[in-house]
C-alpha cells in the first residue's frame, strides 16, 4: 500500500494529523500486536526515542501483551494507533500519535512494525491468543451474553433538544440514564441511555429494553416531547447503539465480521443524514473493552428506532460472536464497501448484501435467528429507510400522554 492510500484511509477514518507540531503538542510511538500494545515510547520533536525506557513495553520472553497505563490520555493515544492500524487493515504495526492540548488523540503516521524484536514479540503473542482460542480448556468456557446501551434524544416541537439529565440527572445512574458529551469546555448531558441487563437471545434483550422504556416514561414528564433515535436525528448530535458481547473472545476479525454482517446491512437502513455521524463517531471497528471481561462494539447507530431494528442488530452481533469462523466473507475487507460505508453510497454497499445473506443462511446458527435478521435484510434490498423524526415510543408500545391544551373550555 502505497503512502498516499495509507493516508487516504487515515483521513476518512478521522484518524490523520497534520505533521506539523504544536507547542504543547506530545509525540508518541506505539507498537501493536493484536489490538494490544506491545511498547508505548515517548519521541521528541525530531521523532527520535526520547530518553528514558518506553512508558512500556511487554516482556521479550513472554506471550502477554504490555499492561494499558492508567493515565486516560494514554489510552487515548493506543486507542488511536489500534484505531490506525484496524484502518490499514494491520493486525500488527506501529503508528506515530500526536496528543494535542485538549487531550485528542491523532495519528501522523502508521504501518509495519519495523523493529525485529518487537515482531518477535508481537508474532508470539498472537500466535498464543489463536491457540487458546482454537483449544480453549473445557469446561471453562462461559456463556455467551448480549448486552447494550443504546441512546435516544428527547425533542421539543420546536425541534430543540431537551437535556435528558432533566429527568434522570447527570450521568450513569441506574439503568436508564443521560450520557454526558463534551461541548466546548462544558460537559452536558442531552441523550437519553438505556443500559438493560444482559441476556442471551435478542428477543430476551430486546424485552429488557421496553421494560427500560416504560420506566423512563414514567420519569419524563413533558408531553410534548419527541423521543427520536438512529444515526443523527437532530444536526450535530449523533447517536449509538453500542452492543456488548461476553464469552467471546474479541479479535480483529470478530471486530470486522460485525462491521460486514451489523454495521453494513444498518447503514443501508438508516437515514441519509446518518453519514454525518461518521467518522468522529460511528467509525468501522470502533469498541472498548469492558471490566467484565467483554467488550462494547461502538459502530452501530440507535437502532432503538423500533423493536424490530433492536432486535436485528442483536441478533447479528450474535451471530457473528457465534459464527466467527464460518463466516469467511468479509466486504469490511474490501476497499469499495469501506468507502462505501463512510460516503453513505447505498447503491455501492448494497452489492455486499446477497452474498452476506448466503453466508449468514449457510452457518449452524442462522435458523434460530433467521425472523430477527430477514426483515432487516428485505428492507435494505427494498432500499427502505428508517424515520429519525418519528416518535419511537409508536413502534415499542410505549403510552403517550397527549399534551395539554391551551385553549380555556368554554363556559
Amino acid at each position: 500500500m502505497s503512502a498516499a492510500e495509507q493516508q487516504q484511509r487515515l483521513r476518512r477514518a478521522g484518524l490523520l494529523r497534520r505533521q506539523e507540531l504544536g507547542d504543547s503538542d506530545r509525540l508518541y510511538k506505539v507498537a501493536i500486536a493484536h489490538l494490544e500494545p506491545i511498547e508505548l515510547q515517548r519521541l521528541d520533536r525530531r521523532g527520535r526515542p526520547a530518553a528514558g525506557q518506553p512508558l512500556l513495553r511487554a516482556e521479550p520472553g513472554g506471550h502477554a501483551a504490555a499492561p494499558w497505563p492508567r493515565d486516560a490520555a494514554l489510552r487515548r493515544v493506543i486507542r488511536a494507533a489500534v484505531a490506525a492500524l484496524y484502518a490499514l487493515g494491520l493486525d500488527m504495526g506501529e503508528a506515530e500519535v500526536v496528543l494535542g492540548e485538549g487531550g485528542r488523540a491523532a495519528v501522523r503516521a502508521a504501518g509495519v512494525l519495523r523493529d525485529a524484536k518487537l515482531r518477535a514479540v508481537g508474532l508470539a503473542r498472537m500466535a498464543a491468543w489463536y491457540e487458546a482460542a482454537a483449544a480453549p480448556v473445557p469446561g471453562t468456557a462461559p456463556k455467551l451474553l448480549l448486552g447494550a446501551d443504546p441512546e435516544f434524544a428527547l425533542v421539543r416541537p420546536d425541534g430543540r433538544i431537551v437535556p435528558a439529565s432533566r429527568f434522570f440527572g447527570d450521568g450513569a445512574q441506574g439503568a436508564a440514564g443521560s450520557d454526558a458529551m463534551l461541548i466546548g469546555r462544558r460537559i452536558v448531558y442531552p441523550v437519553a441511555e438505556l443500559r438493560p441487563e444482559p441476556a442471551e437471545s435478542p428477543a430476551a434483550l430486546a424485552a429488557h429494553l421496553r421494560r427500560l422504556l416504560l420506566r423512563a416514561a414514567e420519569r419524563i414528564s413533558d408531553p410534548s416531547l419527541c423521543w427520536v433515535a438512529g444515526a443523527m436525528p437532530v444536526p450535530g448530535l449523533p447517536l449509538g447503539g453500542h452492543i456488548h458481547l461476553s464469552g467471546t473472545p474479541l479479535s480483529s476479525r470478530l471486530l470486522r465480521l460485525l462491521d460486514s454482517y451489523a454495521a453494513f446491512p444498518l447503514a443501508l437502513v438508516e437515514d441519509p443524514a446518518g453519514r454525518g455521524r461518521r467518522p468522529r463517531y460511528g467509525a468501522l471497528g470502533e469498541y472498548r473493552q469492558q471490566p467484565h471481561g467483554g467488550f462494547e462494539y461502538r459502530t452501530l447507530p440507535s437502532w432503538l428506532i423500533s423493536p424490530a431494528a433492536a432486535k436485528a442488530a442483536l441478533a447479528l452481533a450474535l451471530l457473528c460472536a457465534r459464527e466467527t469462523r464460518a463466516l469467511t466473507d468479509i466486504p469490511a475487507l474490501d476497499e469499495r464497501y469501506v468507502e462505501a460505508f463512510y460516503s453513505g453510497d447505498h447503491a455501492e454497499l448494497a452489492g455486499c448484501l446477497d452474498p452476506l445473506a448466503s453466508a449468514m443462511a449457510a452457518t449452524p446458527s442462522y435458523a434460530a435467528l433467521a425472523a430477527d435478521i430477514e426483515p432487516l435484510l428485505d428492507a435494505a434490498r427494498r432500499g427502505i429507510t428508517w424515520d429519525e423524526r418519528a416518535d419511537i415510543r409508536h413502534k415499542w408500545r410505549i403510552p403517550m400522554l397527549a399534551p395539554a391544551s391551551n385553549k380555556r373550555p368554554n363556559k
